[in-house]
């Protein structure tokens, strides 16, 4: 994570006049952040190249492509910048296939700047949080499960596992559960920050293919479902 004082700073990718209006002289000028509309030039170099600590995109951009697929390309380059999708097609199973893709959130247009406002500085408040915490331990291990909270690395039995950013925050919140039932609506509010009756079921889709991944690498950890409350990794 950044320092501190960097953690203001975002770059929207917009070319929809009035959410750059928006934005531009209510959310950067008048709520504390720093930042910049990216140009109408900017390529999608330039948008990994981005030093920002949080991306705003918008479903009318310069690249002319989906939110969802440049989230994607650039969740292969970057775990940390924090990304928001603003779109004009808003529904559920494209919300899931955001927060899948690692989005942070996902918006309806028109935006409404102070709920942007609220939910940038409430995702950047949840990652101080967990960051702070893990500075006392941040190496755990679990059956044939070794996870550096620190650099988001999970390994089995030596082996890296490659995890999106959602996918490494459960595990590592089943695994410090240490063999005790976590709850769904927990793991629903603190990772993804949703209400306990959001119906898109990040924390099922996400289990559902760590599931598929830890048995890829033959590992011996397995996540059973509780039912009726969450799920529990089991110990050997």
């Amino acid at each position: 994570m950044k320092n501190e004082s960097f953690k203001n700073k975002i770059n929207i990718l917009s070319s929809d006049e009035s959410t750059i209006k928006l934005l531009a002289y209510d959310l950067l000028a008048g709520s504390g952040f720093s930042g910049e509309i990216m140009p109408d030039t900017t390529s999608l170099e330039m948008l990994l190249n981005s030093t920002a600590d949080v991306l705003i995109l918008d479903s009318k951009n310069p690249l002319q492509m989906l939110p969802i697929d440049i989230c994607k390309i650039i969740r292969t380059k970057n775990d940390e910048v924090v990304i928001l999708i603003l779109t004009d097609d808003f529904n559920v199973s494209t919300k899931v296939l955001a927060l899948e893709f690692g989005a942070d959130d996902y918006i309806k247009k028109p935006a409404n700047q102070l709920e942007i406002t609220a939910r940038i500085k409430s995702i950047l408040r949840r990652m101080n949080i967990v960051e702070k915490a893990l500075l006392e331990d941040d190496e755990f291990m679990f059956n044939d499960l070794y996870l550096d909270a620190r650099r988001r690395v999970c390994t089995i039995n030596g082996n890296e596992l490659l995890l999106s950013n959602h996918e490494f925050s459960t595990l590592l919140y089943l695994v410090q559960g240490k063999g005790r039932p976590v709850a769904r609506d927990l793991l629903l509010n603190d990772i993804w920050e949703l209400p306990s009756d959001d119906p898109t079921r990040p924390v099922d889709d996400v289990v559902r293919r760590l599931r598929k991944k830890l048995k890829s690498h033959k590992s011996h950890s397995y996540i059973s479902t509780i039912w009726g409350f969450g799920y529990r990794i089991e110990p050997e």
